[in-house]
């Protein structure tokens, strides 16, 4: 019997010194040196207050278009070959990486400008959104059926091991079909 009483006290002991229950406290007490803490608890200091919220940027909305491309050769044809494709999920996710984004203001009734990732040639690990190009689309108001597509560099700084050279068609005129 004195086994047993002496068992149940240990793993009473055990189980309560182990225990941590989590205590909330007001952020103020993290910076407090006057604030006594119990080895009972794990401590999570949260602005309770809401003092930071007046610091939190402003809430906006956007339009944009997001999309993706795909070369196919000899389209609707019997003989219809997929070249590549830019809908490639994140690692092993279902969502598919957003590899054109329009969303610039545009600056006349016919012409978007965006930001567009070259996903279809090789990928360094390191680069996983490929080749980043400033994209140009002009709709021809004469042929509103066509559209120039152009896609360029951005100017600025790249790692000496950053891709830089396009898979993907840079200047091309795009017909619609139906589909």
């Amino acid at each position: 019997m004195k086994k047993i009483l002496y068992l149940f006290l240990l793993m009473f002991i055990t189980t309560f010194s182990y225990s941590q229950q989590e205590k909330i406290e007001e952020i103020r007490q993290y910076y407090n040196p006057n604030f006594n803490t119990s080895p009972f608890y794990i401590y999570y200091y949260k602005d309770i207050n809401n003092y930071f919220t007046p610091f939190i940027g402003p809430k906006y909305y956007v339009d944009e278009l997001r999309g993706h491309y795909k070369l196919v050769q000899n389209y609707g044809q019997p003989n219809e070959q997929l070249i590549y494709t830019s809908q490639k999920n994140v690692g092993n996710s279902i969502t598919s990486w957003p590899t054109i984004v329009m969303s610039n203001q545009p600056t006349e009734p016919y012409k978007m400008t965006g930001t567009i990732f070259d996903v279809a040639g090789v990928l360094n690990p390191s680069y996983p959104t490929g080749v980043r190009g400033e994209l140009e689309m002009i709709i021809n108001p004469a042929n509103p059926n066509t559209a120039q597509w152009e896609v360029t560099l951005p100017m600025g700084m790249r790692g000496l091991d950053q891709p830089s050279t396009f898979t993907i068609p840079t200047n091309i005129t795009l017909t619609k079909v139906n589909q």
